[in-house]
């Protein structure tokens, strides 16, 4: 569980997630040491069995092992905190997908399901009833509640971690697969003041961008990173704030001011309505080739549309990587979306941001292959 401010996470490596806490408790502080070797570090790194996916500083994801590298080349090799990277831009919902952030609850909770289901609806009420926002329950996708069922934005599950973290979630630029979630089986029980609702809550603000409030210089601990932007000024009691990093919330975890006027400020107040969706003519291009280890192949600049969809898919073999930015080509360490996972399978669906009329591709080889894209988009 993490508590964090309301910093608009920038996306890019999009791994940030849940947080650990169970309800009553709160997580032990992190320990790093300096100097750690790779293979130390990777030693000490929780991976879901079941997912791949690693979690690092309780609550952050890392969807395969070279984004965790490139954390730790970044990040933990010369002694910093654990934290994650990102590309420059920030990760949340379109106008549209913002009012229809749908889920379903897994039924593998058992005799936790009832609970589950009202946990995460008083949870999603927290954030709807100030924010311009929309959490939609499909309960018909329970009984096939996975992270590969596409008729919902995200899926609520059970996992038993063994104690690693009580709760984990994620960004709105994750891809489908890894927008989850997921509950520990330790995450049920405990004592007051912080409750597995706060929990949730908090996990809930990270499904909407929002990064650990703590990460801010402010905090004076629990460093993790600088790839937010802030919102509001510094607040050690936000519902995204760690209690034990410096935090004032001696009671749950629960949305402050500070909250309300961040969340405001990204998605707008409650009812507000977005712009007409605008509509353009649209466009799709096809690429393949092959790829050198850190050799690159570039495409476009795309004619695109402001508030449309700009969407790549791309399959191959080896380990190419997905590059996509607006205005710009691409580099390493600017980029609109970025899967960076291990294979060629990977897709980025963004919406146009406003002011932007150019769209850009680029393949870059982690390792040698070969690829094929399927690009679509509308022109103005």
């Amino acid at each position: 569980m993490s508590q964090h401010k309301f910093v608009g996470a920038l996306a890019g490596l999009a791994l940030l997630a849940g947080c650990g806490g169970g309800e009553g408790s709160t997580p032990a502080p992190e320990t790093t040491s300096q100097g750690l070797t790779w293979e130390e570090f990777l030693s000490v790194v929780y991976q879901e069995p079941d997912t791949g996916v690693f979690i690092a500083d309780g609550d952050t994801t890392f969807t395969s092992e070279k984004a965790l590298r490139e954390f730790y080349e970044q990040n933990v090799k010369n002694g910093q905190l654990i934290l994650h990277t990102a590309g420059g831009t920030d990760a949340k919902w379109s106008d549209t997908q913002k009012k229809n952030i749908t889920y379903c609850v897994s039924t593998s909770f058992g005799s936790n399901y009832s609970r589950a289901v009202t946990l995460l609806a008083d949870a999603a009420a927290a954030w709807e009833q100030v924010a311009n926002v929309d959490f939609v329950y499909l309960s018909a996708q329970d009984a096939t509640c996975t992270a590969s069922n596409n008729n919902v934005v995200f899926d609520v599950r059970p996992v038993n971690s063994g104690g690693q973290y009580m709760a984990r979630a994620f960004f709105p630029n994750e891809s489908r697969a890894y927008r989850n979630v997921l509950i520990d089986n330790t995450a049920w029980g405990g004592s007051p003041p912080v409750t597995l609702l706060g929990i949730i809550r908090h996990e809930l603000g990270h499904t909407l961008g929002f990064r650990h409030e703590h990460t801010r210089p402010e905090s004076g601990t629990c460093f993790e990173d600088n790839n937010w932007r802030a919102l509001t000024t510094y607040d050690a009691a936000s519902v995204m704030h760690y209690p034990h990093c410096n935090g004032s919330q001696a009671g749950d975890l629960v949305l402050t001011a500070k909250d309300i006027q961040g969340v405001q400020a990204l998605y707008g107040a409650p009812g507000t309505n977005p712009p007409p969706p605008p509509v353009g003519t649209p466009a799709t291009d096809t690429r393949s080739g092959s790829i050198a280890r850190n050799g690159t192949a570039n495409f476009g600049p795309y004619t695109v549309l402001a508030g449309t969809t700009f969407k790549v898919v791309m399959t191959g073999t080896g380990d190419p990587d997905l590059y996509v930015r607006f205005g710009a080509a691409p580099t390493t360490t600017a980029y609109n979306c970025r899967p960076y996972l291990s294979g060629a399978a990977e897709t980025c669906e963004l919406t146009v941001p406003s002011g932007q009329t150019s769209a850009y591709v680029q393949v870059r080889g982690y390792a040698a292959g070969t690829y094929s894209l399927n690009i679509s988009y509308s022109k103005p």
